[in-house]
This record gives structure tokens, sequence and C-alpha cells, in this order.
């Protein structure tokens, strides 16, 4: 089986490691089999080196006490003969003789009877004999050698020694071994007494000659040469063998070893399918590859977590759709292909009144809502087209192969026909509709956050011209968001910098015609611009989150201003949706009227329909506190949405203000007028004031005094004025009391 290639892999499921290097620069065997084959070099060595020495040297030794031996045989069968046998035998008279042979009647002398011992003992493997520098008559021709005149040396100074030595005699290896022949007591007086011995002055002690064996030994030697070469050939076969066998288990436990190590390999790669190996092993390979399939399974659990965190990083948890991140990545490889070739369009879609229905309904249906949104978007779409949820109630398209404007077009109409259609959601009624932005790629653009900005601009623009509608990116927006992005920087100074200020206009009691107080409206002196009216910059605030602290401010004014006045007029402060919605309204009202002293009878808090949608009991709860604070709350705006009479039969409202538009028609539309009458009914019949705003004409104040309306404000009385100028105003109206004739 050919072996994997693991010197490099890339392994996406270990985010800390870019490159694992499972190379194998050096096999498991090669580490087993050079250790094993290098101590058996050195055992066989050591043993060819020392063994046959060794056995040499032991068979010498074992020869050179056997030799040694039979020499001190000899000694002691001398000494035995001369004291035992040679004492007596001449006490008793018997002669003594080296020539007994020739003498019937004679014994041989110690030294004849040994000599003869030894002719008798030799052989070819062994000889013994008696040598001496003082030899007797007869035995003049016996003369020393050379080892035997070195054995003698050495004996006459160490008599208790031997003296070794292996020579080659007629081509045999012969080991010589010589001991001393010391004289007895026994023989000093025969020698010394006997005039034919070659010395008389023997004492007990001295060496008189030496006593030699000489045994051939190349037998021993080469035979302790084959067993000692046969040890070494025994031992080399065992360590080869042993090398072997080494290398067999080895290879038993490499083989396992590569094969989990595969499997390593590939839980590396992040592959959960293969089959880790030798799970029912009872060893310790088992155990490992036991360990793996943990690994392994925590492995898959991991790369699902991450797969899953991946998914949920790119995409939107409650529709499934991409998200922001993964729509600007689509949208920029979008832009790459289109300088490849291929023009695409972005969309940017935003719910219309979504606020609304998530307000009302409860968050569980608005989320439903935008589960069937994000259906109903996918099902308009082409097959490569891309979706994504921004965030909130904002999508976001990629429409692909958009060579021209026509297109774009047909995807707009179609997306809000599909989500124009009602939705039956949790058994209820829903309905909605979507606003879209559109940017098209062109070779210009420079970037995507360039598109969605642009796609986002023409949304605002699609937004601003009554919503259900599309609208395509055009440059001059661009200078639009820019100069409302510095109108926004401005605004966050606008109030440190003393450049907002309060304007007033009079309200004029129709059943007194007399002037009864003053609505608070708020202007902005720009620096460059020039007066900003509050429709330029109020909706901003609201977008930015300054409507609390623009309102507080607004709250204070107006009620410091007023507690200037006369007691009997009323200033009218209109509430942000916004505002009011933010929960601090309450807090703010306290507020104003703590530090200024002003009688809360004479605030009245203008609320608009828009504030009231969240249609709850946090709502009314609020309407209920602000009304037992002592303040007035009238309805600003009547009529122009489309639940006014349920909120003022929820809610005792003290006034009705009705809306300039019907005002400005009543002359020329006799559906304004019914509008009118039907409102100052309502009002009377519900014990509500009905104030008219917008009043420019003589005609349409004689027709609202027709009506039955109980206050009127408007350009026929007076344009806002400044603090300054509504303080002389109210001092010129005091004087004349009464409104035109």
């Amino acid at each position: 089986m050919r072996e994997p290639d693991l010197n490099h892999i890339d392994s996406p499921t270990f985010s800390g490691m870019s490159t694992l290097d499972l190379g194998v620069r050096r096999s498991l065997l090669w580490i087993l089999a050079v250790p094993t084959a290098l101590a058996v070099g050195i055992l066989v060595a050591g043993i060819a080196y020392y063994t046959p020495t060794a056995i040499i040297d032991n068979a010498l030794h074992e020869a050179i006490l056997r030799a040694e031996t039979t020499a001190k045989q000899m000694q002691t069968m001398r000494a035995f003969y001369s004291e035992s046998v040679v004492s007596r035998a001449t006490s008793a008279g018997t002669r003594a003789s080296p020539n007994y042979k020739s003498d019937p009647l004679a014994i041989p002398v110690p030294t004849t009877f040994l000599l003869d011992v030894a002719k008798a003992f030799s052989n070819q493997d062994i000889k013994v004999d008696l040598v001496s520098p003082y030899p007797w008559p007869g035995r003049q021709d016996r003369q020393l050698d050379r080892y035997q005149l070195e054995a003698w040396a050495f004996l006459t100074q160490n008599p208790s020694g031997k003296f070794v030595r292996r020579e080659m005699i007629d081509g045999r290896e012969t080991l010589r071994v010589a001991v001393a022949d010391k004289m007895k007591e026994s023989c000093v007086a025969c020698h010394n007494a006997n005039p034919l011995s070659p010395k008389r002055d023997w004492k007990v002690g001295d060496v008189r000659g030496l006593i030699e064996v000489e045994r051939p030994i190349d037998d021993v030697t080469h035979g302790a040469k084959s067993l000692s070469w046969t040890l070494v050939g025994g031992t080399v076969a065992g360590g080869v063998a042993l090398l072997i066998a080494l290398l067999v288990i080895g290879q038993r436990l490499v083989r396992p070893l590569r094969q989990l190590t595969n499997s390593i390999r590939d839980i590396a790669q992040g592959s959960d399918q293969s089959e880790i190996p030798h799970v029912r092993r009872h060893d310790e390979l088992g155990l490992v590859a036991r360990s793996l399939l943990v690994l392994q399974e925590q492995t898959k659990k991991r790369a699902r977590a991450e797969a899953k965190i991946r998914h949920m990083a790119h995409h939107d948890s409650l529709t499934g759709l991409p998200n922001r991140t993964l729509f600007q990545i689509e949208l920029e490889k979008a832009l790459k292909d289109r300088r490849v070739g291929g023009d695409f369009a972005v969309h940017c879609l935003d719910l219309d009144n979504f606020k609304a229905v998530n307000d009302t309904l409860g968050h569980p249906v608005g989320d439903a809502l935008l589960v069937e949104v994000a259906k109903r978007l996918k099902g308009s779409l082409g097959a490569d087209d891309k979706i994504a949820r921004l965030g909130g109630d904002e999508f976001a398209i990629i429409q692909q192969n958009a060579s021209d404007r026509a297109v774009a077009e047909k995807l707009a109409e179609d997306v809000i026909h599909a989500l124009s259609h009602p939705y039956y959601i949790h058994g209820r009624q829903v309905a909605t509709g979507v606003s879209v932005g559109i940017s098209m790629s062109t070779e210009k653009t420079v970037s995507a956050d360039q598109l969605l900005k642009h796609a986002d601009m023409a949304l605002y623009r699609s937004k601003n011209d009554g919503r259900g509608v599309y609208r395509f990116f055009e440059k001059v927006m661009d200078a639009e968001f820019q100069s409302r992005l510095a109108l926004e920087m401005d605004l966050r100074c606008a109030i440190n910098n003393n450049e907002l200020e309060l304007f007033y206009q009079p309200i004029i009691s129709l059943d007194s015609n007399r002037l009864c107080g003053f609505e608070a409206l708020i202007r902005w002196n720009h620096p460059t611009r020039g007066v900003v009216p509050p429709t330029e910059f109020i909706g901003i605030a609201e977008e930015i989150g300054l409507i609390d602290s623009i309102g507080a401010w607004v709250l204070k004014s107006a009620c410091a201003e007023a507690a200037t006045w006369p007691s009997d007029l009323k200033v009218a402060v209109n509430i942000s949706p916004v505002q009011f919605n933010s929960k601090l309204i309450v807090l703010s009202v306290i507020s104003a009227l703590g530090e200024t002293n002003l009688p809360p009878s004479r605030l009245e808090l203008e609320i608009t329909e828009a504030a009231m949608l969240d249609d709850n009991v946090l709502t009314l709860q609020t309407l209920h506190e602000l009304k037992s604070l002592g303040c007035r709350i009238s309805m600003d705006d009547f009529g122009t949405g489309y639940s006014s009479l349920n909120y003022v039969q929820k809610f005792p409202f003290d006034r009705i203000k009705i809306d300039q538009c019907f005002v400005r028609n009543m002359s020329e539309e006799d559906r304004s007028n019914a509008i009118v009458r039907a409102v100052t009914g309502l009002g009377a019949s519900f014990g509500m004031k009905i104030t008219a705003e917008g009043v420019e004409t003589r005609a349409q104040l004689k027709q609202l005094q027709i009506e039955g309306c109980n206050e009127v404000q408007g350009y026929l009385f007076s344009p806002p004025r400044c603090a300054r100028d509504t303080r002389r105003l109210i001092d010129r109206v005091r004087e004349r009391a009464r409104i035109p004739a």
C-alpha cells in the first residue's frame, strides 16, 4: 500500500494551527533496528575478541594446574619412597644403588626410582623429567637446556613457586612447567656422606634439581579456539535472530501506528467518515485507537459547532437569510465579477408601517411578519439574485444581470406587489408595504460600500415620496445626503450654541373673542443657513436621538416664557411621537413645571395620533399620568390618521385640533365643511373643546364660527412671533380685547 504524504497538511478544523507537520522523518523500525544492530554488533565483537583468549587462557590454566599437580605428585612420591622405602631398606641392610638393575640385591636410589617412574609415566601427551645442575656420576650427559637453566635460576630464588613457559617443540605447541626438587632431611645425610655425590654441603630445603612436566597443548588451544568461534557464531546467529524478531515485532507495532497516523491525518483534515482501526484491541494501541475515536467524535461536534457559528455569523437567526456581513461579501464578489462582465443592481428595502405593526400587535407578530416577508422576497428573485436581512425591517437584494434600469424596475415592482398583499399571522390579518431604493453598478463604481450607500439614499427618497414606491439613486441625492449629514452634525451643537428659539402663535377664543393663549413653535437660527423650520430638523432629531433633549428644552423654555404672561393665558407645546414613546415625557413635564413654577393648568400638551400608535396599557397610563399632573391634553392634527375616533373613545382629551388641511379647503369643498362640522359635533358630544389651526381668511373664520368651533389660530390673526414681540402683542391685545369685525 502506498504511504500517504503526511509532510504538510492544511487543517481548517484546528483554527490555531495553520500547518500540521506530520512527516515521518525516522521510522520506529529504524529507531528500533539501529540500536539493536549496534548492540548485537558490539556484543559479537566483544565475544569474538575476548572469548577465544578467555577460553584459551582457561584451558592453559587447567593444563598448568594439571602439570603442577603431576610435578607435586612426583615430589610426594620421591619423599615417600625416600623416607618409607629406602630408609627402612638400608636400615635392614639392603643396599640402594643407581645401578640396581645390574645388582639383584640392591634397590634403586630415590632419584633413579623417580626417573624410572617418570619414564614409565611419560607418553605422547605428557613427559615428566628430573634434571639438576649437580648430576651424579653416570648422569653427566644430562645437560640443562635454556628453559631448564632459567627455571633453575627462578626456582632457586622461589623454591615454592613454579616456572611456566609455552614453546614449540617438534612442531607442537608445548606447555612446560617446572617445580623445585628440594632436599629432605632423609636425603641430606646420605648425599653429604656419599663420596660420589657431586655436592656434599646440602642443607634441608636446598633446591637440588627440577621436576619438569611437558604437555603438548596444541589440541587444547585448537579446541578452545574452535569452541570460541562456535560461541561467536552462535552469538551472531542469536543476534541476527533477535534483530529479525525485533523487526517482525516492530513491524507489527508500526503498521497499526501508521494506520492510526492516517486516521489522525483524516481527523486533522476534517474528515469525520474514516473508520478508526484497532479499537477492539486490548493493549496500548487499542487504548490509543479508542482515544482517537473519542477525539473524532469531539472533532465532529466541534466541526458542527464551528459550522453553526460560521452560519450564525453570516445569517440572520430569525429569517435564515444572509446578514449584512455576508451580503457585504457577496456585494464585493459581485463587484469583482462585474469588472469581468455583468452589470447588477442593489435594492435596499424597508417595510412601511412595520413599527406600528410591531408595537400594536406585539413583537411575536412582528417577527412572524418578517419571516413571511423573507419567504415572499425569496419567491420574487431570480436564480442568481442574492438577498439579505440587514437588520430590523430592512432587507437588501443583489440583482444579477441587471443590464438596464427597466430590469431593476421590474424586480422592484414585483417586490412591492408581492409584499402589498395582506398577511395572516396568528389568526390576524396584517398589512404592510415596502419602499425600495435602487443603485446600479457602473464602470465608475469604486466600492461595494458606495453602492449600498447610494441604494440607501434612494430608499430614503422613496420613504419621503410617500412610501410603497421605488426610486433610483441620483447624483443630487448624494449632495442632499451630505447636506443632511452636515445639518445633523450642526443640530447636535444647536442647544449648547443657543441657536434654538421659540416663536409663539396666538390662539383666539371664539366664545369670548379674546386672546386665550399661544402655541409654542420651535425655530433653528442656523449660523449659515438662516432660519431652519421644524419640518426640516425635527425628523432628524428623532432619528439621531436628540428629540428628548430638544423636547425638554422646548418644554422648559415655553413654561418659563408663559410664566411671565397674564395668568389667564395658556401655552400649547407640541410633543413629538418619539419623545412621547421614550417614557421620559412625564419627567420632562414635571421638571419644566417645577423649575418655572407655571401652574399645570396653563400647560397644554399637543399629541398627534402617531404618538399613540402603540395602543397599549403603557400608552394610556402615560396619558393619564400627564393629565393627573393638571395639564391639559389635546389631540393635534385630528382626522389625518386612520384611528382618531378610536383614541378619542379610549381617552378623555381636553381638546381636539382640526388639521389646517381641512380648514384650508372649507370654502372650496363641501367634504371639508362636513368633516369640520362632524368634528365640532363630536367635540360637543364628548365635552371637548375644538381648535382650528391654519385660519387665513375671514370666510374661513366665519364658517368655523357657524360650525361651533371654540378656538382658532392662524395668519389671519398673527404669524408666530418671537418672545419679545409676543409680549408686546399681549399688551396690545389686552387693550383691544375683541377681534376685528
